[in-house]
Formats: C-alpha cells, structure tokens, sequence
C-alpha cells in the first residue's frame, strides 16, 4: 500500500527525530555497517540516501566518497536537520532534499547517481513499483543497496493481529472499553474491521529474493543477499507498544484516521495480549531484516 501523502507520516518523524537513533538506529547499526561495506564505496563517486533519516548511516558514505556528492533523500523536516547538523560537525556536506522517495526516484535524471542506498523505507512506499525503477537513475557499474524488515518481523503483533481481527474477544473488549455504549462500539468494531480486517495495510517483502527479484525488473543483478535477526527485550507489554509508536515502527497513515479513545484502546488491548509472549528476560519482539546489493 503506498503512502499517498506523507503528512502523517512527516509529523511523525519529526517529533521521534530527537530521539531516534537511541530508539532504533543503535539496534540495526550492524547490519547498516554491513550494508555500507557490501557497497563498495569509491571516492568521487555521486550517492543517493533515500530515507536518510538522521544521516547516522548517511555521514559514513559521505566520508568514503568524498569529495563526491551525497543526496539525503527523507520526508521528515527533523531528521533531515539532524543529519545536517550530523554532517558539519563531521566537517562533511551533504545535498540534502525534503521529499518522497517515489517523487525523486520519478524525477532524477537518468544514469546519474552511482550508488543509491535504501535503508528501512519500503513499509512506507509502494516498494513494488519504486523498486525497479531505481535501476534507471544508476549508471552501469553502478549498485543499489536495500535493508527492510521483512512480513516476518514483529511475530508477537501479527500474531495478535489475527487473532483479534479473526474473533469478536476485540469486540467485546471494545464494548466495555467505551463503557458498554453498544453503538458506539459497534461504529468503531466495523471502522476498525473496514481499516485493518484484511492486514493490506501490511507491506513488506517477504524475504531478501522478493527485493533482488523487483531491483532485477530495473536491470539491477545481486551480488550479495542476507538475512539478520535481532530481538529487543521490554520490561511490559505496555512498554513495547510504547517503543513501537515511540520510535515511528508503528507509524502508518492509516493510523491517522483512528480518533485517540480508540488508539488507547487499540494500545491497551496490544500491551495486554503481548504479556502472554512473556519469558524470563521480559517480553520479546523479533525482527528479521534482509540486506539486498545490487550491480547494473
């Protein structure tokens, strides 16, 4: 599902810019370092960071290619001002462009870039088509690297999900959440069902072959794949819900048509089903992130 406008998106972002990297960032800073390697930067050489997000990841390329060109490619205001002030403290520039990414893959010109990274965006981008047209603005020799979360990453949600989406427990749990008002219940039940029933919403590659498969439809050949897992551990199931939405995983445009009463409700019913994932060290959450490089 593309993101149509990227205003709730943006606002997101903006007010999670400060925090991120210590949110986020910090977790995948191996498989960013990996991916960074696999590029095989060169000095001079002209690259593109789209979802450059804090330019955490940014900063290094920026220093391999120098005195060649970066463009940091992100929606969000906030972290495009934290990766320029990122960038001068390093003494380092960086061409830096508030915009989607479909908008500046459609409109670079052709063969002009010879390195473009794509770093955890595609869940908010119709990846399915943006992903072969990246090839066009490479020049030949030229890669394209990609890390996503994949449709196994968070076991604990998506397993909640159906089960809440397949039963009336979560209708029954609404009712008394909005103080046994059958109809108000009933209003927000079908508006949840009507928003979220089919789990479309929901969009990222399955596996690191799904990415080589849609970067070859560009002209772009593998030339190394692999998969990472990390787990973070929460104290509650309130606290992951809490990080979900704290650090922008959750953030999806959908989100924004859901009034606050039922985004508590939605958060409590959440945090309450992940207490059933609980171990020793608290409640996990699983992520399987895959890594694609790609040569024209």
């Amino acid at each position: 599902m593309a993101v149509d406008s990227p205003e709730f998106t943006q606002l997101t972002y903006d007010k999670v810019a400060d925090a991120y990297d210590d949110l986020w960032s910090r977790y995948v800073a191996e498989p960013n370092a990996k991916l960074t390697r696999a590029l095989v930067l060169k000095r001079g050489e002209r690259v593109a960071d789209l979802a450059c997000g804090t330019g955490l990841f940014t900063v290094p390329m920026a220093q391999a290619v120098a005195p060649g060109e970066v463009v940091g490619v992100d929606v969000s205001e906030g972290m495009l001002a934290a990766a320029q002030k990122r960038a001068e403290a390093q003494g380092l520039r960086l061409t830096l462009d508030q915009d989607k990414i479909e908008d500046f893959v459609a409109q670079a010109r052709p063969q002009s870039f010879d390195v473009v990274s794509l770093r955890f965006a595609l869940a908010y981008i119709d990846w399915s088509r943006v992903l072969p047209r990246i090839g066009a603005v490479v020049r030949p020799g030229g890669r394209v690297g990609v890390l996503t979360n994949t449709t196994a990453s968070v076991p604990q949600f998506y397993e909640l999900f159906d089960q809440y989406r397949r039963s009336f427990d979560a209708a029954w749990k609404l009712y008394k959440h909005f103080r046994k008002s059958f109809g108000e219940a009933w209003r927000i039940y079908w508006q949840l069902r009507d928003t979220f029933g089919d789990g479309a919403f929901i969009s990222v590659p399955d596996t690191a072959d799904t990415v080589v498969e849609r970067l070859a439809q560009g002209g772009l050949q593998p030339v190394e794949t692999w998969t990472d897992r990390i787990r973070l551990w929460f104290r509650s199931g309130e606290e992951a819900v809490a990080w979900m939405e704290e650090s922008g995983y959750a953030t999806h445009p959908t989100l924004e048509h859901v009034s606050p009463d039922t985004l508590r409700f939605l958060e409590t019913l959440f945090a309450e089903g992940l207490e059933g994932f609980r171990e020793p060290q608290g409640i996990p959450l699983d992520f399987v992130i895959a890594g694609v490089v790609a040569r024209k």
